[in-house]
């Protein structure tokens, strides 16, 4: 009889050690979800991306009207847009809309009805005709043009240069012999859209599209995921206002934040995997590792690799927690705005800056970024305006955050003439 009860006891001490178990292991993964709730990366990654897993633009902003409506005015969403009077920049006016090459080989921009075209005459007698079909870049700086040959995409041969206002040769294009077959590679629209359905994809030839399945801009969903299943479930859960099946980049772990924002803006990278796979949220280096050319060559251009630089800095590497949406609002055009930027620098640097003679600590207060991040030439992305004319480079403002001490002698220079004035 004690026999029994001492296995009773037993049995009893076990259970409630397994009950315990299972208790605590709930516990556990009720934390993970709502760990996982945070960001949602799991709960989002499929196998394969595809254009079915895209709400559109038009619909996140039913729900997000003010952050779209402000986002619709940023560079990132003019980044592609179909091509119009509207979203073509230069001139198709006479005296205006030619880019010559040489005698008697001329490229003009010719309006015909809705339809806009690259037509290449040679000696007045015309020999090829593109039609704009895609505008890509924001016009800020310049735009390149796109042009649908069958399935695939053509870059024209000329661009619309923004500094100088005024047609010019495609950067990299050769100036002779005048070609309209230049091919756009997926990883291009990777940069400047945010998907397109490549057909029977083959990394080793220019890639076909199918233009049914195409979202161009870098729309919401290329920072935060493809919303169609966020949007199923809040259409059908108005009231929970956790906002699931979506990244929220705020929320992700500092490398994967980097990630999101680096797919475009870390130099060059060489594709692992099948193009416009990678989503928010993913590890990019699961993807993309940094081409070999790149890394002999130490690219670090103040264009395409901004993270890179900005890597370099000390700002960066004394942080734990500095990513690119530490000092972008990415829903907000904020171009030009030094003291909106200046105020995230004071953020950190929140010590009064040392005196300069001449110049007001307030004005030092509202423009940390002319004398630490000033504007450079790109060594990556320049324009031919013409013949002979040596090519003239865009220019950007560096991500590698130091003391310039020429330009803080200019900017003394121009705060006393401001002064005088």
């Amino acid at each position: 009889m004690s026999l029994l009860i001492k296995h009773k006891r037993s049995f009893t001490t076990y259970f409630v050690i397994i009950i315990s178990i299972i208790v605590f292991t709930r516990c556990i993964n009720n934390q993970n979800i709502k760990q996982k709730k945070t960001y949602e990366v799991n709960t989002i990654v499929t196998d394969t991306v595809n254009f079915n897993q895209f709400a559109g633009s038009a619909v996140c902003s039913k729900c997000h009207k003010d952050i779209t409506n402000d986002y619709f005015h940023t560079a990132h969403f003019h980044t592609s847009q179909l091509s119009s009077l509207k979203s073509i920049n230069g001139s198709f006016q006479g005296g205006k809309n030619n880019f010559i090459y040489d005698v008697g080989k001329v490229v003009s921009m010719k309006k015909e009805r809705n339809s806009f075209y690259q037509v290449y005459y040679y000696k007045d007698k015309e020999v090829v005709r593109r039609r704009f079909d895609i505008s890509v870049g924001s016009g800020i700086r310049g735009q390149t043009y796109l042009s649908w040959l069958d399935n695939h995409l053509i870059e024209l041969p000329v661009s619309y240069f923004t500094q100088v206002h005024q047609w010019a040769n495609s950067p990299g294009y050769p100036l002779s012999p005048i070609i309209f077959n230049r091919p756009v590679t997926a990883r291009c629209l990777e940069c400047h859209s945010t998907y397109a359905q490549t057909i029977n994809y083959n990394p080793d030839i220019p890639p076909a599209f199918d233009g049914t399945q195409m979202i161009l801009s870098v729309s919401c969903e290329k920072c935060h995921g493809p919303a169609a299943k966020h949007v199923a479930y809040e259409t059908n859960h108005p009231k929970d206002s956790i906002g699931i099946f979506i990244v929220k980049n705020q929320n992700l772990p500092r490398q994967l934040s980097l990630d999101v924002c680096a797919l475009c803006h870390s130099g060059r990278l060489q594709e692992t995997k099948p193009p416009f796979q990678f989503t928010a949220g993913d590890n990019l280096s699961d993807f993309f590792e940094i081409s070999d050319a790149a890394k002999k060559a130490g690219i670090m251009d103040v264009h395409g690799n901004q993270l890179g630089v900005l890597s370099a800095s000390k700002c960066f590497q004394l942080s734990k927690t500095m990513t690119c949406i530490t000092c972008h609002d990415p829903h907000k055009n904020e171009k030009g705005k030094t003291s909106v930027f200046s105020q995230r620098c004071i953020s950190c640097h929140s010590d009064k800056h040392k005196n300069i003679a001449g110049v007001s600590n307030d004005l030092l207060r509202s423009n940390c970024i002319d004398c630490h991040m000033p504007l450079q030439e790109s060594t990556s992305i320049s324009f031919l305006l013409k013949k002979n004319a040596p090519p003239v480079s865009a220019v950007m403002r560096t991500h590698f955050i130091t003391v310039y001490n020429d330009e803080t002698k200019k900017f003394i220079e121009r705060s006393s003439l401001k002064k005088k004035s």
